[in-house]
């Protein structure tokens, strides 16, 4: 068995690992020295050196969506539209979602855990970067910029282990055979890694060139901006799971430590952001119609307002390259309930959820928060194949499909709430190039409005400077100082009726303005509301009755659909559809709750009424297991790797 950490001659064998000249990062990553052979006395000394090095640490950033197959999630697929699958706000056709689905999930901790490995690994490889290139490289401002990449990895290595493990063992030593005795570190307290994270951030900002600037002005490449957007996002995760455990009790408090410390630091961080970049996003030259929606459809993102960061793909140098074309197809993933009703009105208002359902799409669409309709498609934008700038790809209807009807048999969205958010109106199947954007100004943004009002020191200036900046995007009216007074909060959602309702409306905004891209499962975990949003959580879709008008026609209405009088023609036959084989059957195909919304799992028995709905152990399963391989291994030597709560 081996431990979380290699000797020094593994380290030598994965420096000609990491020297393959990956290309996904950056199209000018492809134009490198060839290599023949390296040791760590004769390279890392030029900025070429330390940018070689670097370039094969960028994969670890995001998948290479470049697959034919797949979901689209956070491991890769043909696109990144599956990000908050493991949550409640999308799911996938009629499988449960399995990891929100524990009911009968043991607690026996499982041998080998991929993240746990692959974390030290990848740590072994920064430390490997950062001791020689500190040590022989050449004093320059390039070399400088990459050696801050190095540190800008480590912290991201770092934050993914403490979010999955909470505490573990800090190695920031490159380590030999005679260092056996610190390859057995107890863990660190989630704090001290919080801590050493926010340590090797400092690093980065200190040494990174700014966005455009030096070496960051290579297209994909990491900046200052990335650095100060990283440092906002682990603060807030680690200040809130900390302040927010602590407050409520839970097994995953943090012993000593409520996160305020961390929860101030955000404010310094995103202000120098500010003097930098002020109030500019993208905007589209002022399109409130699109311009949220076309933020994520971008082919050159390197002078986007507000994109900190983004991975580039050169379809000319892929076989397959991502399918970002097809993610508002009937592909399989479907928005629930969860998202849709957490918009406000334009107006500002919360909407009305009672017990019988009536709300259209087209009403939603016309009624909600701008952003509603630039994520979840709507009918009234008419038959998919006549979007603008895709050459007639799609299904000839406006609505989508919520079950398998031949012979369109490719895939639907079982609740009838199909992600139009980053629409890509050009041909781009299986050759796309539009950028995928890791990191944006907004998350910044938010995580200033958010620590401030749970510091209770908020102001209107700050809500104008932050949240109102985001809204002004697509004409959404601005957020009060006395927004949310009166309104009684739904803690399903993940609200909390303990705090502020200006925390309450910040976290609404944050779900707004951030779906789909895959923040929800750690902002329920650190919020200390996972379980209370998930156990017994019973998807729901659409009005149902909206899809049945539509699809099934009476042997009357058909007949009239044959005719010559277009006035008589159902919506299905004026969008050019002539033929009758579809045939939704609530007593087969199709069901509904009894509001009149769809049940996409309907199958199910724990998902019909009364049932049991999704379930999470709240004492365990807000953090992974340790590996237990490698408990046995600190054990056989002498010292003790602590398991987390609720694991065996």
């Amino acid at each position: 068995m081996k431990s979380h950490i290699q000797f020094n001659s593994y380290q030598k064998l994965i420096m000609f690992g990491l020297m393959i000249l990956i290309g996904s990062c950056s199209k000018d990553f492809l134009n490198r020295e060839p290599l023949t052979s390296v040791n760590s006395t004769n390279f890392f000394k030029t900025a070429s050196d330390l940018q070689i090095y670097t370039n094969g640490l960028y994969s670890k950033l995001a998948p290479q969506y470049n697959t034919m197959g797949g979901s689209g999630s956070v491991s890769g697929g043909n696109s990144n539209l599956g990000l908050d699958l493991n949550t409640d706000v999308m799911i996938m056709q009629a499988t449960v979602t399995g990891s929100l689905n524990r009911w009968s999930v043991a607690s026996t901790a499982p041998e080998t855990n991929g993240s746990w490995n692959n974390g030290y690994a990848a740590i072994r490889s920064d430390n490997y970067f950062l001791y020689h290139a500190n040590k022989n490289a050449e004093k320059n401002d390039g070399t400088n910029h990459y050696i801050g990449e190095g540190y800008f990895f480590r912290a991201w290595d770092y934050f993914n282990l403490l979010q999955n493990f909470g505490g573990v063992p800090i190695v920031n030593e490159l380590l030999n055979e005679q260092d056996a005795d610190k390859l057995y570190k107890p863990r660190a307290s989630r704090y001290e890694v919080a801590k050493q994270i926010i340590n090797d951030i400092d690093s980065a900002i200190d040494r990174l060139h700014w966005k455009g600037e030096g070496e960051a002005a290579m297209v994909g490449r990491l900046n200052k901006e990335a650095a100060l957007n990283l440092k906002a996002r682990v603060a807030l995760f680690e200040g809130t799971w900390e302040y927010y455990h602590s407050k409520k009790g839970t097994a995953f408090a943090a012993t000593g430590n409520d996160g305020v410390d961390l929860l101030k630091l955000i404010e310094p961080t995103v202000n120098l952001l500010i003097s930098r970049h002020g109030s500019r996003i993208f905007t589209m030259g002022g399109d409130t119609d699109m311009a949220y929606n076309q933020l994520f459809s971008q082919k050159d993102a390197s002078n986007v307002d507000g994109v900190f960061f983004y991975k580039v793909y050169d379809a000319s140098k892929l076989t397959y390259s991502h399918n970002f074309f097809f993610k508002i197809k009937d592909f399989g993933h479907a928005i629930t309930n969860r998202l849709v009703d957490v918009y406000l009105k334009k107006d500002g208002s919360p909407q009305e959820i009672g017990l019988a359902y009536t709300a259209s799409l087209n009403e939603l669409g016309n009624t909600l928060d701008p952003r509603f309709k630039q994520t979840v498609w709507t009918p009234d934008r008419g038959p998919q194949n006549m979007l603008p700038g895709r050459g007639g790809d799609g299904d000839p209807f406006r609505y989508p499909f919520i079950a398998h009807q031949a012979p369109y048999t490719e895939g639907y969205t079982s609740t009838g709430y199909r992600n139009y958010k980053g629409a890509i109106f050009a041909q781009e199947a299986t050759k796309g190039e539009t950028d995928d954007i890791l990191m944006r100004y907004e998350e910044s943004l938010l995580a200033l409005a958010e620590a401030k009002a749970i510091l209770g020191t908020i102001s209107q200036i700050d809500l104008d400077k932050t949240v109102n900046v985001i809204r002004a995007r697509v004409g959404m009216i601005p957020m009060k100082i006395s927004a949310g007074a009166g309104v009684q909060y739904d803690e399903q959602y993940g609200f909390d009726r303990a705090e502020s309702a200006l925390v309450n409306e910040v976290r609404r905004e944050r779900m707004v303005e951030l779906a789909l891209e895959g923040y929800r499962l750690n902002d329920l975990k650190r919020w200390a509301v996972y379980e209370r949003v998930i156990n017994g959580y019973q998807p729901k879709g659409a009005l149902l009755e909206e899809y049945l008008d539509y699809y099934n026609r009476t042997p009357e209405q058909i007949a009239l659909d044959k005719g010559s009088n277009s006035a008589l023609y159902s919506q299905i036959r004026q969008d050019g559809y002539m033929l009758a084989e579809f045939k939704l059957d609530p007593s087969s195909n199709v069901a509904r709750f009894p509001d009149g919304r769809i049940n996409p799992w309907f199958k199910v028995a724990d998902f019909v009424p009364g049932g049991r709905g999704l379930f999470i152990e709240k004492n365990r399963d807000y953090l992974n297991a340790v590996p237990l391989q490698q408990i046995k291994l600190y054990e056989v030597n002498n010292s003790t790797l602590v398991q987390n709560p609720g694991w065996n």
